[in-house]
């Protein structure tokens, strides 16, 4: 981590911890979860010059481009007018009510639960759904390595994102901030079955509608991103 990185990392803390205050929210109990909404606010905040939610694409480039971005500066409009008071939590999970801290259950718990019995015929459906969650994305995962089904695994957050944490099985890197150059590396892969995840799940929804629109055949996004994947990470 630069210094430069480090010290606006440090600015980006005290801003999230004046927002637990001001606003009598609480930290995502996963502190995972905390650290790399922290820094994705961080990058964005020295790359486009303020802290947008690091769930959504930012795209603009002309003042008048990110003045419409305004509702997506953390913390953002749709998370204070419908997430938080909806499901206690914002989108990105770094803000969070008393009610969702006592109701939380970690997803390791699923995780026991759980447990399909693998077969390509329990698992080829999965890649007719538009969205899977973080069960079936193990799942799949052990079904691959069992050869029982074959897919891709693209991560779309950006380098930092993925240095702090990855998903176990991930093919390839495809930041949203060069989405065409990547894309364009993998253009003899558009028969393939491909899972795409982000954070949360809105930039991998986004970049699953550009593949589609493209030609890659099939595209399926994780929900709820590797916030909610409980399978192994490193």
């Amino acid at each position: 981590m630069d210094k430069q990185f480090e010290k606006e990392l440090e600015k980006t803390n005290k801003f999230v911890s004046l927002v637990y205050d001001k606003m009598n929210l609480f930290p995502n109990p996963n502190k995972e979860i905390n650290d790399i909404t922290a820094k994705g606010l961080t990058s964005n905040k020295l790359k486009h010059g303020s802290r947008y939610c690091p769930c959504f694409v930012v795209i603009g480039e002309t003042k008048e481009e990110k003045k419409k971005l305004n509702d997506r500066v953390c913390p953002c409009k749709p998370a204070l007018e419908k997430e938080i008071p909806e499901d206690g939590v914002c989108h990105c999970g770094i803000f969070c009510t008393s009610s969702y801290i006592d109701n939380y259950v970690k997803a390791d718990v699923s995780m026991v639960e759980h447990k399909l019995n693998l077969n390509s015929e329990n698992l080829n459906p999965l890649f007719k759904k538009d969205e899977i969650n973080s069960v079936e994305l193990v799942d799949l995962l052990d079904g691959r390595n069992s050869r029982l089904i074959n897919f891709i695994l693209i991560d779309v957050r950006e380098i930092i994102e993925n240095d702090t944490k990855m998903i176990i099985g991930m093919d390839y890197l495809i930041p949203t901030s060069d989405l065409g150059n990547g894309l364009d590396s993998i253009s003899d892969k558009k028969e393939e079955n491909i899972v795409v995840h982000c954070h949360s799940g809105s930039r991998s929804a986004k970049v699953q509608e550009i593949m589609k629109s493209i030609g890659f055949k099939t595209v399926v996004n994780l929900s709820g991103g590797i916030v909610s994947y409980g399978g192994e990470t490193k």
